[in-house]
C-alpha cells in the first residue's frame, strides 16, 4: 500500500511538472514529448546531446540526427520547410491532379521528395553530394517508395564537371557549386553537373508540371540548362532565389529572372508570415519585396499566366 502512495504520489508530481512546462514553455514541452517518442535513446533527452531519430513524414520514413538544421526542423516540427511542402501539395492537386512529373533539383537528403512522393505520378530528384544522396537513396528504400527517381548530379548551363563546395555537418543543405556562398563550405573537388533538358531527355521524361528548386546560389545557371523544357511544358516553378551582387551567377535584376522564363510568366514571393510550425503560407506579389540591390535570399514562385487560377496564394488548402 506504501509503495502504491508513493507511486501515485510520483506520478501525480510528474504529471504537475509536465503541465506547468507545457504551460510556461510549450516549445520546450513539445520538444521533450517528441524526444521521449523518437529519440534513439531516452538518455539523449536527458543529456540534451544532439541525436538520431525516426519520424514519420507524411507516410514514409524520416532518419536524421538533431545535429543537422534541416533534420532538426523535421523532428520538431514535422518536416522543413513546411509552407512550401503544402504550397506545392496544393498546387499539384490543383493544377495537375496530383498526375504531375515533379522536379526536386537540389533534393539534398530528399525531403521535399519523400513528401511529395504521395502526390505526384513520378519525380526525378537531382543532388550531386554522394552523403546526402546514400541517406536519401536508403529513406527511398525503407519507406518503399517507388515513383522516385535519383540522378546523383547537379543541374547547371552545361555538361561537365565543377567545383562543389561542400557543407559543414550541422548544415548538410548548405553544399554549393558557388564559391564562398557560405563562409563554412569547404572545397570538395570536382562534382559533375548536366543541363536539366538533357538529364530529363536521357530519362525519358516527355512533360514536368512542377519543379521545386534549391541549389544554393546557383539557380541563374540551372534556369539556363532548363530552357527547352520550361519552353515546352510551362511548369510551376518554386525556387529560392540568392541575391549577391558580388556573385558572377546570380540574378542582378527582376529583368534578368523574367528573362530566365519563357513569355507570359509571372512571379510571387512568399511572405514572411509563413509558419513554419503550422504550414499556413501567404504569397504576394515580388514588387514591393523582391531587391537585387543587396545580398539576401527569397523564396519564390514563377508560374504561366494559363496557371493563375490554379496558384493557392495561401493555404494549407482543406
Amino acid at each position: 500500500m506504501k509503495a502504491l502512495k508513493l507511486s501515485l504520489a510520483a506520478f501525480l508530481a510528474f504529471a504537475f511538472c509536465f503541465s506547468g512546462l507545457y504551460l510556461v514553455d510549450p516549445e520546450r514541452f513539445h520538444w521533450i514529448y517528441r524526444c521521449w517518442q523518437h529519440a534513439a535513446t531516452l538518455t539523449s533527452c536527458i543529456s540534451g546531446n544532439h541525436f538520431d531519430f525516426e519520424v514519420d513524414l507524411n507516410g514514409a520514413r524520416y532518419q536524421g540526427n538533431t545535429g543537422n538544421f534541416v533534420d532538426s526542423h523535421v523532428f520538431f516540427y514535422g518536416s522543413y520547410e513546411k509552407p512550401i511542402l503544402f504550397f506545392l501539395r496544393d498546387t499539384m492537386k490543383s493544377a495537375y491532379s496530383t498526375d504531375g512529373v515533379f522536379l526536386d533539383i537540389g533534393a539534398n537528403t530528399g525531403q521535399h521528395s519523400l513528401f511529395m512522393s504521395k502526390y505526384v505520378k513520378e519525380i526525378h530528384a537531382f543532388e550531386p553530394w554522394q552523403p546526402v544522396i546514400k541517406r536519401f537513396q536508403r529513406m527511398v528504400e525503407n519507406s518503399h517508395i517507388r515513383n522516385i527517381v535519383i540522378h546523383p548530379f547537379g543541374l547547371g548551363d552545361e555538361n561537365s564537371r565543377k567545383a562543389f563546395f561542400k557543407p559543414p555537418e550541422n548544415n548538410l543543405a548548405s553544399g554549393s557549386f558557388v564559391e564562398g556562398f557560405t563562409e563554412n563550405n569547404t572545397y570538395e573537388g570536382e562534382l559533375e553537373i548536366r543541363t536539366g533538358d538533357d538529364a530529363l531527355e536521357k530519362a525519358g521524361v516527355t512533360s514536368v508540371a512542377l519543379i521545386k528548386m534549391d541549389i544554393e546560389g546557383y539557380e541563374k545557371p540551372a534556369l539556363i540548362g532548363l530552357r527547352r523544357t520550361l519552353r515546352r511544358d510551362r511548369p510551376v516553378v518554386e525556387f529560392e532565389i540568392s541575391v549577391d551582387p558580388k556573385s558572377p551567377v546570380s540574378i542582378k535584376s527582376s529583368a534578368e529572372l523574367m528573362g530566365l522564363f519563357p513569355e507570359k510568366y509571372e512571379f510571387l514571393v512568399f511572405s514572411e508570415k509563413n509558419n513554419p510550425a503550422t504550414g499556413a503560407y501567404f504569397l504576394e506579389p515580388t514588387t514591393e519585396i523582391v531587391r537585387f540591390d543587396k545580398t539576401q535570399r527569397y523564396d519564390m514562385v514563377a508560374y504561366p499566366i494559363e496557371k493563375k487560377k490554379s496558384i493557392p496564394l495561401k493555404g494549407p488548402q482543406p
